[in-house]
Order: structure tokens, then C-alpha cells, then sequence
């Protein structure tokens, strides 16, 4: 089975986009948020019940939570293909980390990227109408992040030997979910 990694920034539309391509494919497919398994993890453990938490926690934690999450999706391959929703460069509050260490990466062992973006202006209006605590970003923040991204993407991606698509999502949720689909 085949594992297909697709990142984006907070704000781009990863989740929606994502959804949209796993109700158009058969069942043959399974949608998996890494940042959801980490937090079902974390909750087990008695670190977190939020997502915005994830982000206050050691790297020794987070290591230990992403290393868990990439063993469930290694797992879950092993019986079905997975769209994988991830970010490759998750904010701490010391700094930016990689949202798929070494070790993780491996387990993971994805097929293809796929990178989920828009205009930083775009990401900002969409961030200002969400119900998550993303204040205070600016335009500029969400391209270094998308730069983040995009660098720790084909970094991955050379060292999988897999290709990095591109879709673009400024209109419509549903024309990203047909160019993501294209690329699976």
C-alpha cells in the first residue's frame, strides 16, 4: 500500500482539501491527520487535550508523540493506502521544529508529497475567519512558513526517492481536491 503525505500551513485549507479528495475516492484510501493521532497520544499520556498544546511540549515529548503517530500510520499501510495530512515544519515555542524526524520519516516512508498552498494573503483572510487561537500571524510569517515547507519537503522527499507535487488551492475547495487527486 502507498502512503501519500500532503502539507500546507495553518489557514491553506489541508483539512478541507484533504476531506473533499478522501469523500471522491473508494475505499481503498484512508484520510489520517498526524496531528490528531499525536493528540489522541498525548491525551493517553496526560499531556494534552488541545492541539494548540502540542506546540508548548519539550522536543523530547514531541519526539516521542510524532514517533508513536508515525508507528499508527506505518501500521494502518501496511492494509490500505493513506493520505497522510501533516505539517513538515511545526511552530514551538522554541522555534520551528520538523514535523517528521528522521526516525518518523522512515516508518512513515511515504510514496509523494504533496505540497497545499496559497497566497499569504489569501491564508491570512482565512485564518482571521477560523475558530482556532492563529492571531497576530502576518503575511509575511506565512511565506517564511510556506518557505519552511516547501525546503523541508523536497528534503524529505530526496531522501525517500518520492516526487513533490504542487496544488494550489485559491478557489475552490473542491477544483484542489481534483488536482490532489490527480496526484495519487
Amino acid at each position: 500500500m502507498s502512503v501519500t503525505l500532503v502539507s500546507g500551513v495553518n489557514g491553506v485549507g489541508l483539512s478541507s482539501v484533504c476531506q473533499a479528495v478522501r469523500r471522491g475516492l473508494g475505499d481503498g484510501y484512508k484520510l489520517i491527520n498526524f496531528g490528531d493521532v499525536m493528540l489522541e497520544q498525548a491525551a493517553a499520556m496526560g499531556l494534552a487535550t488541545e492541539r494548540a498544546k502540542l506546540g508548548t511540549l519539550s522536543q523530547t515529548e514531541t519526539r516521542r508523540l510524532q514517533r508513536r503517530a508515525g508507528e499508527f500510520v506505518a501500521q494502518e499501510a501496511e492494509t490500505t493506502n493513506v493520505i497522510l495530512s501533516t505539517h513538515l515544519a511545526v511552530e514551538t515555542l522554541t522555534g520551528y521544529v520538523q514535523g517528521l524526524p528522521v526516525e518518523v520519516l522512515q516508518d512513515v516512508s511515504p510514496d509523494a508529497f504533496v505540497l497545499v498552498e496559497a497566497e499569504p494573503a489569501t491564508i491570512l483572510e482565512r485564518r482571521g475567519a477560523s475558530d482556532r487561537d492563529l492571531d497576530g500571524v502576518t503575511e509575511r510569517q506565512i511565506d517564511f512558513e510556506q518557505d519552511l515547507n516547501r525546503s523541508a519537503a523536497l528534503q524529505y522527499a530526496r531522501d525517500q526517492n518520492a516526487p513533490v507535487r504542487f496544488v494550489e488551492n485559491e478557489g475552490e475547495i473542491e477544483e484542489a481536491a481534483e488536482r490532489l487527486a490527480d496526484a495519487l
